[in-house]
């Protein structure tokens, strides 16, 4: 048998529910923490692939003609380009 580890902060009824889900599908605790673990990053880093490859909402012509009319305004107030 392998290292014990200990997670605080987890109660009596939370510990039965997460003991319930791992004999419903038939695994041992250990294998079903492991589980929840990697669809948790599996999630996560899908989120953020979703994010940042999202379809482009404007063409790169609109793009341009958005940042020179952005220019354009900050010089009339004097701030920064």
């Amino acid at each position: 048998m392998g290292e014990v580890k200990t997670i605080k902060g987890i109660d009596d009824e939370t510990w039965a529910d997460f003991k319930g889900l791992a004999v419903r599908n038939r695994m041992k605790a250990a294998t079903m923490f492991k589980v929840m673990v990697d669809e948790y990053e599996r999630k996560t880093s899908s989120f953020w692939d979703d994010i940042f490859r999202h379809k482009s909402i404007f063409s790169p012509k609109e793009y341009e003609e958005i940042e020179a009319r952005m220019k354009k305004i900050r010089k009339e107030y004097g701030w920064r380009i």
